[in-house]
Formats: structure tokens, sequence, C-alpha cells
């Protein structure tokens, strides 16, 4: 098997419990990156929120990529897109009525913060908020900007809330958006071109390697996009969803025993 490019999911999958990359899993990534193997992070979550880890995996020159806001952006280390799928005002609008209707906390990410209508921001919007590193912007319908560009729309709230809500989600927004879910306290919808799987594809052409040439791990539904690419190369988290793990090549260990540390050793430096 000759990997190229390994493509790793952040909340539980190269981060364990503590939020942290363990030791075994650091020394594995990057002594394939040492070899040539292009690491990077493909995560739902913005730019700022995986920038420390490619810090921590001596990612930072311009050469090194991250598939952020679940692929509606591919950016290099230094922050400069390479891949864009955004939405725009209208798609605002029309979320924010959605919103009204189900009574649902509703909120946007743009590069660099959130932005809600909502007055009450509540815990898990604040909890985005810390685990992202990016601030929340509160405003007013009328001072939203009509060219307004944005990566993804969510919803969030309560595990059951949110069961509520995606039951509630018009049957348009299922065909024209990519609706996708990272824990089960957020519903996350993007660009139907926006997904894991089609800004790793693009990143592959533009890099000149084969679909065959990429390894990629992941754990939870909106990781789909990316076992759902036939040549893919799929390890699924021990801990992940069954969706996952049907859609796998191979299983490895939990985000928490060094599972990608011990996928890499054995597939790809055969140890």
């Amino acid at each position: 098997m000759k990997i190229k490019l390994i493509a790793v999911d952040l909340d539980g999958t190269l981060l364990n419990d503590k939020q942290e990359i363990s030791y075994e899993t650091k020394e594995a990534l990057q002594k394939a990156s040492r070899s040539g193997i292009k690491i990077v992070p493909c995560s739902g979550r913005p730019f700022p929120g995986i920038k420390e880890y490619l810090d921590q995996l001596d990612l930072q020159d311009p050469n090194q990529y991250a598939v952020a806001f679940n692929g509606a952006l591919v950016l290099n280390a230094q922050g400069n897109a390479v891949v864009e799928e955004l939405l725009n005002y209208q798609d605002f609008q029309f979320f924010e009525k959605i919103a009204q209707q189900l009574k649902a906390n509703f909120h946007v990410e743009v590069r660099d913060k959130f932005i809600t209508l909502n007055h009450f921001v509540n815990y898990y919007l604040s909890r985005e908020s810390w685990l992202t590193r990016m601030p929340i912007e509160v405003c007013e319908l009328k001072d939203i900007a009509k060219d307004l560009k944005f990566t993804k729309a969510m919803f969030s709230g309560a595990p059951s809330e949110m069961e509520r809500v995606y039951r509630g989600l018009p049957q348009e927004v299922i065909e024209k958006y990519n609706v996708s879910t990272s824990d089960e306290t957020l519903i996350e919808i993007n660009s139907k071109q926006a997904s894991k799987g089609n800004a790793l594809k693009e990143l592959a052409r533009k890099l000149n390697l084969k679909q065959d040439e990429v390894m990629i791990f992941g754990d939870q539904k909106n990781d789909i996009s990316m076992f759902d690419v036939p040549d893919f190369y799929k390890v699924a988290m021990g801990n992940a969803v069954l969706e996952i793990k049907k859609r796998a090549n191979y299983v490895t260990r939990t985000n928490n025993e060094d599972g990608i540390a011990y996928a890499i050793r054995r597939l790809v430096f055969n140890e």
C-alpha cells in the first residue's frame, strides 16, 4: 500500500477524550510526515480550532493543508483558502425562518466568528466557541450584510432537542443542502457541494494524487462522505458509529487507545 496523504478527523479521532493528541499518535503522524506523507486534519471545526493542532504536529509550512467547516473550506497552514464552497444571505434568511418555526437555536459560522440572532446564547454554542477559539457575535437581522458569505449553518441544543429539530427540517433542506452531525448536540448544514469527501477529492486532485493513495480516519456521521469515496483507504476508529465501521476497510483501536498510531504502524509502515 503506497499512501501519500493521511486525512484525520479531530474530535473522537485525532484527539482523545481529554481533547489532546497523545504522544503515540503524534509520533506516528510525525514519522509519516517525515517520510513525505501529507497529514491533513479534516474537521467540522473552523480553521482557528484546527490551527493549534497543525502547530502541535509541526505542519506549519504553506504546503500543508487542513479541511475545515466540514469541507466548506480547504486551507493551507497559513490560513489561505485553496477550495471554497460557501452559503449566502438568502441561505441565512431561509434557515432563520426555519429556526423561528421550530423554535430552535440557530447560528452560522464565518471564517473567524459565530453569528447569531439569538440574544440568549445557549451552553452548546458557548462550548463550540471555546472548542473552536472563535468569538460569538449577537446581532439583529437588519445588521446582517446582504453580501454575507458563510461556511456553515448550525442548530444547537440538547440531544432530545436536536432530534426534534432534525425531524422537523423540511424535505427541501435535506435535498438542497449537506446535512450532518458531528455530535448529538449539533446539526450542521453546508452547501450541497461542501463535504469532507468532496474537499479531500479536490485537494488530492490539486496535489496530483490518486484516490487510492489517500488514507482516512474518522468516527462520526459527518465523516461518511469521506468513507463513501470508493478508492480511499478507510480506517474507522474503535469508538466509531456503526455507519462508519460498516464502510471501513479496517477498524483500529479507539481514540483513547492511540488508534491512529496503531493503524499507521501496521498499515503504512508494516511494523
